[in-house]
């Protein structure tokens, strides 16, 4: 009889969601909405993301955003929100009146599908809570942290018998969170927190995520500690206080995790599981992964580093994961739950991997070069500038050896012992041959010469300088920053041993290369004999020794000139590491913009001495465009100005015109009225016995026709009675 077979279970339907996120252009936001971003997966129906933004951010946009709402549309705010299913708000960079009235919508709003609401919190919200004290016979079930070095923890110091017990403290768990205390600055997010918490809807869960202090990407609030660490600078620390972290990257997968699977737990603990999350534990590993291991105590630092917190990481989604253990088959595993932590136990733990995100986020890419040519043409002097032009290592190989030698580890103390037994047999073999020379001295009755053994050094073997440079290559200044090798290697096995990594023996043995060390530029200088020698001879800072230096230039011949063997310049080839020839004594060469066009060919390096650069660059440039700007725009402004006053200038001058014109007709018509009644008096009363005057001169012709005339108007005005002129203004007006 055949058993029926169980059938599988089947996968749930993919179905899309409807995220609204707060403070999309932030430091969280772009991980966050990375996170939720499901474009890749599901093309033909991924996840809508939309949301509000913060004003003054200097972090850009996710290109996965559908669509930036207006928050003081507040009407069409809400509907957003009451449309989404899923809402997530970053309290520590939103607006708080923009939080709380999304609260409030969701508490009191009308909506039948289930939601979720997210608020992401920090411990800033208990930085003003006090230590959670251990009760008697009280064990940490995970162990709590371990003692810092120099402190014991839980044990009575030995004061007397009459000391009083030490007080002990133990970490805080999620369901402590009544406790909890904030700074002032801080209580709005504790106010925040409990509003989330009041609301008690059946299709509305609520989850509070009290996020360490973030770090990873690029950084935020550890910024400055791993720029000053990448600059080779002391940084400081607050003190041996626990701050409690996350990766900003695990802290999105927080939140994601949520919403794929709800727990029944509101208030949760978003921190990853570093054993010593003490300020200075993690100050000395960014000091010790990045820069140069020197670090100090300082009182001044931000809020952030100075809270003390024992916390626990959450256990919420253990159940899960127990649960998945049980299934067994993973093809009985359908819709599989997996927490891939990014990094979980912590900055020390991965300081290498967040070292690496800090660079290249900045774009710090660092700069390897090695630089050759004959002895006494000037290597040291070019390298020297390229040092301080790209801010990088000068290695020579005298520094080298001494900075090597003051380190204190057993393979240095070992390298010194071999080289002072080395000494003492080259000492010995000197001082037998001088004994021979000495006798012969005295039977010739020489003068007697003293024994000196000052001038008597053992040099180390090609294997020791090499495990000397390869240790100093991968120091954290010549990884962050990069290096320029002056005249090291010299030779093409000592270039192969120097950038090659051998592991294993006989038949398992690899040999790797290590691009970590290996140089992308490779700068050889030339110059014929004849220049080389002058120059030594006039310079000052040289020793001049005709035959010694040309012996030096013999040498250096013999090893880079071909004849039937491999030369240095052959192994950067064959690795296809650029070459740039460079003839010192030509005039027309400029050789330290050579070097750097060389270096930059494929574009600017850029490091924290050419970003400041750039900045200030930046900033000059600005501030001269904007002063163009502001004299263009008074230029403007004044042509404006004078075009105007031209204008209205115009205007007046019309509005004179004709005012003149309209002064001068009522004139002319007032003159004319004025006159009317005198001309009529005239017509009426002087011009007929004119007339009449003129017909008698006419008639009579007199000899003088003025007299007569005169004599007549005379005559007349006597025989007439003439009306009063004055009677004609009247009956004008």
């Amino acid at each position: 009889m055949e058993t029926d077979e169980v059938p599988k279970p089947k996968k749930a339907p993919y179905k899309s969601k409807r995220y609204f996120l707060s403070s999309l252009n932030t430091y969280f936001g772009y991980q966050l909405i990375q996170q939720l971003r499901n474009d890749t997966d599901h093309p033909e129906d991924p996840n809508l993301i939309v949301g509000t933004t913060i004003l003054e951010s200097k972090f850009p946009l996710h290109p996965g955003v559908r669509k930036v709402i207006d928050p003081s549309k507040m009407s069409f705010l809400q509907k957003v929100i009451l449309d989404s299913d899923v809402i997530i708000y970053d309290i520590n960079t939103c607006d708080h009146s923009e939080c709380e009235y999304a609260i409030k919508s969701l508490k009191l709003g009308s909506y039948e599908q289930d939601k979720i609401l997210i608020l992401v919190s920090s411990v800033m919200a208990w930085s003003a809570t006090d230590p959670k004290e251990k009760k008697a016979g009280e064990e940490d079930e995970d162990g709590g942290y371990p003692p810092e070095s120099g402190e014991e923890e839980g044990k009575a110091q030995d004061d007397g018998e009459d000391a009083p017990p030490k007080k002990e403290y133990t970490r805080f768990n999620e369901s402590d969170y009544p406790k909890r205390k904030a700074l002032p600055q801080y209580e709005s997010l504790c106010s925040l927190e409990s509003l989330c918490l009041s609301v008690n809807r059946p299709n509305l869960k609520t989850f509070i995520l009290c996020a360490g202090i973030l770090y990873g990407m690029g950084e935020d609030h550890f910024y400055t500690k791993f720029k000053g660490a990448w600059l080779q600078n002391t940084i400081t620390f607050h003190n041996k206080n626990k701050v409690p972290c996350i990766h900003v990257k695990d802290l999105a997968l927080f939140v994601q995790k949520l919403v794929e699977k709800p727990v029944n737990q509101k208030y949760i603990f978003a921190i990853d599981h570093n054993q010593n999350p003490s300020h200075k534990a993690i100050i000395d590993s960014i000091s010790k992964g990045v820069g140069n291991s020197k670090i100090q105590q300082s009182d001044v630092a931000i809020p952030e580093f100075k809270i003390d917190l024992r916390m626990k990481p959450t256990k919420v989604f253990d159940a899960f994961l127990e649960e998945q253990g049980d299934q067994g088959d993973e093809e009985q595993a359908v819709d599989k739950f997996t927490f891939n932590w990014w990094c979980k136990e912590g900055i020390r733990a991965n300081i290498a991997k967040i070292r690496q995100e800090f660079v290249d986020y900045h774009n710090l890419k660092p700069i390897r070069i090695a630089i050759t040519g004959p002895p006494g043409i000037g290597k040291s002097t070019i390298a020297d500038q390229i040092s301080q032009y790209f801010s990088i290592p000068h290695i020579t190989v005298k520094e080298l050896i001494q900075e090597y030698l003051n380190q204190t580890t057993e393979e240095v103390e070992q390298l010194k012992s071999s080289l002072e037994e080395n000494r003492n047999q080259l000492v010995e073999e000197a001082k037998a041959l001088y004994d021979i020379q000495r006798e012969k001295r005295k039977q010739l009755k020489q003068p007697y010469i003293p024994f000196d053994d000052s001038k008597i050094e053992a040099k180390l073997t090609d294997e020791q300088l090499i495990t000397i440079y390869k240790w100093r290559l991968m120091q954290n200044d010549c990884q962050n920053r990069g290096f320029i090798l002056d005249n090291y290697p010299k030779t093409y096995a000592q270039a192969k041993q120097l950038f090659y990594n051998i592991e294993g023996e006989g038949e398992e043995q690899k040999v790797n290369l290590n691009k970590l060390i290996l140089p992308e530029h490779f700068i050889v200088l030339a110059g014929n004999d004849e220049q080389i020698v002058d120059r030594i001879k006039f310079s000052k800072t040289h020793k001049y020794n005709e035959d010694v230096l040309l012996k030096r230039l013999k040498n250096y011949k013999i090893l880079n000139t071909k004849k039937g063997y491999t030369i240095l310049i052959d192994f950067y080839k064959e690795l296809k590491v650029d070459v740039c020839d460079i003839s010192v004594f030509n005039k027309q060469t400029n050789i330290q913009e050579t070097c750097r066009s060389f270096i930059e060919r494929n574009g600017k390096y850029r490091n924290y001495k050419h970003i400041e650069e750039d900045l200030e660059e930046k900033r000059l440039n600005e501030k001269k465009d904007l002063m163009q700007k502001q004299s263009d725009q008074n230029q403007k402004l004044k042509e404006l100005r004078d075009k105007k006053e031209d204008e209205l200038w115009k205007i007046q001058e019309e509005e004179y015109k004709i005012k003149q014109e309209h002064s001068v007709n009522y004139e002319k018509e007032l003159l004319e009225s004025r006159s009317l009644p005198l001309r009529q008096y005239l017509n009426d009363n002087v011009v007929p016995f004119i007339t009449e005057g003129l017909v008698e001169i006419v008639k009579q012709n007199p000899e003088n026709v003025i007299d007569f005339l005169s004599e007549f108007l005379f005559k007349r005005s006597l025989q007439v009675r003439f009306p009063d002129p004055k009677l004609y203004f009247e009956n004008s007006e």
